[in-house]
């Protein structure tokens, strides 16, 4: 008898380029070889906490699990929120890359200073971090980070014509604007911000005890898929994934995943380190997205039995 999980993935819109490796799991029949099927379902609105986008139906209990990032799950613990638990690692470090209108092969940090970046998606996870990441560096006062307008494409061709100096955004927003060589790809955040789980699967601690089978299954898929990714080219990952990204243009999905592929962003397998939990804690707390009065402790959020179980 086949197993039967539900997956809410949010709303359309996060459906993203960096979370195709459960698409390469479903395509390749990985959920089917451990039999389980999974149905992928999409909320009406999208949100950054746990009372906007896809996590609401977990709650509820209308989706199994969900996909989303581990500092929802730490803000929710502060808040005394509903249990939840992160079992499975799926991108591991920060999916956001610096575009310009021209390429600059001798880019660094300080390439920044006195430079106009756009933050095109005006994403929270990724505008504390990029903010933190020029604090560090003591860039604060002298990069102007502009807020996105809402119009994707008008800020794009901002940057284009040389009007700001730099885009920030995921490499999905960037890649098709790269392809048609109007932005070139300058930096990835990932290696500036070191290893952190971005995210996870994420489900109620009773539902992961209830149905225990299916996500022994789900994860032992995900592990196979994310060694497959790992062992193969951006071309050929996009050819397994292309269906799942109908309305996204094959060149820009090649260019994506290839950055995503160079820059490591994809977990390397659903085992979520203590280490990289801990640094993307301080990072948040630092950012002022978490208190630094209540501590976020990795065993109360994240079970690793899950992942530890399946084979490497």
């Amino acid at each position: 008898m086949t197993m039967l999980l539900t997956l809410n993935q949010g709303d359309r819109s996060e459906s993203r380029i960096y979370y195709c490796a459960q698409y390469l799991a479903d395509s390749l029949g990985l959920f089917a070889k451990h039999g389980l099927r999974v149905n992928f379902t999409t909320a009406e609105s999208g949100g950054h906490t746990v009372q906007g986008g896809q996590v609401p139906a977990v709650i509820a209990g209308e989706a199994d699990l969900t996909i989303g990032g581990p500092m929802v799950m730490m803000k929710n613990y502060q808040e005394n929120g509903p249990e939840l638990l992160c079992f499975a690692a799926a991108v591991s470090a920060n999916p956001w890359f610096l575009a310009a209108g021209t390429a600059d092969g001798g880019f660094s940090l300080q390439s920044l200073r006195g430079k106009r970046v756009i933050d095109v998606g005006n994403v929270g996870t990724a505008t504390l971090s990029f903010t933190r990441l020029l604090r560090q560096h003591q860039l604060e006062n002298e990069v102007e980070l502009i807020a996105g307008s809402g119009d994707e494409a008008a800020d794009m061709a901002a940057v284009s014509r040389g009007e700001a100096d730099y885009a920030l955004h995921s490499m999905h927003a960037l890649a098709p604007y790269i392809a048609r060589g109007e932005l070139h790809s300058i930096a990835s955040l990932a290696p500036l911000c070191g290893d952190i789980p971005w995210s996870a699967y994420i489900a109620r601690r009773d539902v992961l005890a209830a149905k225990h089978a299916a996500f022994v299954a789900f994860t032992a898929a995900m592990n196979a898929a994310q060694q497959w990714l790992q062992q193969h080219s951006a071309q050929a990952l996009a050819a397994h994934v292309q269906p799942w990204y109908a309305d996204y243009p094959e060149a820009a999905l090649v260019t994506g995943l290839d950055a995503y592929l160079q820059a490591k962003v994809f977990a390397a397998s659903p085992l979520m380190m203590q280490d990289d939990f801990d640094r993307f804690a301080r990072l948040l707390t630092d950012a002022g997205w978490l208190s630094p009065a209540i501590p976020v402790p990795f065993a109360a959020l994240v079970d690793v039995s899950l992942a530890a179980s399946v084979k490497p």
